[in-house]
C-alpha cells in the first residue's frame, strides 16, 4: 500500500497545501500594508465537496497539465500553491487606497496557523495509528 493513496492522508496533504498557499498570500498583504492602491488578496476557499470527489476520482489533487516526457516544459502554476487567489479587500480602504487591515491580516493569520498544526496533527495520528495497525512502534 502506497501512503499517498490513502484518502485522508491525500486530502489532509491537499488542505496544508491550501493553508500554506493562504499564509503566503496574507505575508504578502501585510508586507504591502503600506503600498498606495494595494488590493488585500486571499485565497478561494477549499470545497470539500470538490475534495472528496478528486479523492474518489483518484485526481489526488493534481491540476493543471502533466509532462509525461523528459522533453516537456514543466508548466508552474501562476498563483501560490496552484489555488486560486482573489482580491479581497478589507473593511476599510486607506487614503492612499490601500485595503489592507493589519489587524484583520494577523488575524486570518493566526486562524491559518492555527489550521495548519490541526491538521499536521491529523497527519501524525493518522501515521501514527498505521504504524499501530501493522505492528510497528516509534518513528
Amino acid at each position: 500500500m502506497n501512503l499517498p493513496d490513502v484518502p485522508l492522508l491525500s486530502m489532509l496533504k491537499g488542505s496544508m497545501a491550501w493553508l500554506e498557499a493562504r499564509q503566503s498570500v496574507l505575508s504578502q498583504n501585510v508586507s504591502n500594508a503600506d503600498t498606495p492602491n494595494y488590493v488585500a488578496r486571499d485565497v478561494k476557499p477549499l470545497d470539500f465537496a470538490e475534495m472528496l470527489k478528486q479523492s474518489a476520482d483518484g485526481d489526488k489533487f493534481h491540476h493543471g497539465l502533466a509532462t509525461t516526457d523528459s522533453r516537456h516544459i514543466a508548466i508552474t502554476p501562476s498563483s501560490p500553491g496552484g489555488f486560486d487567489s482573489a482580491d479581497s479587500p478589507d473593511i476599510e480602504t486607506a487614503p492612499n487606497g490601500n485595503s489592507v487591515s493589519l489587524e484583520e491580516e494577523m488575524i486570518k493569520v493566526s486562524e491559518t496557523q492555527a489550521q495548519f498544526q490541526a491538521a499536521t496533527n491529523l497527519y501524525s495520528k493518522a501515521l501514527s495509528m498505521m504504524r499501530t495497525a501493522i505492528g510497528k512502534s516509534g518513528p
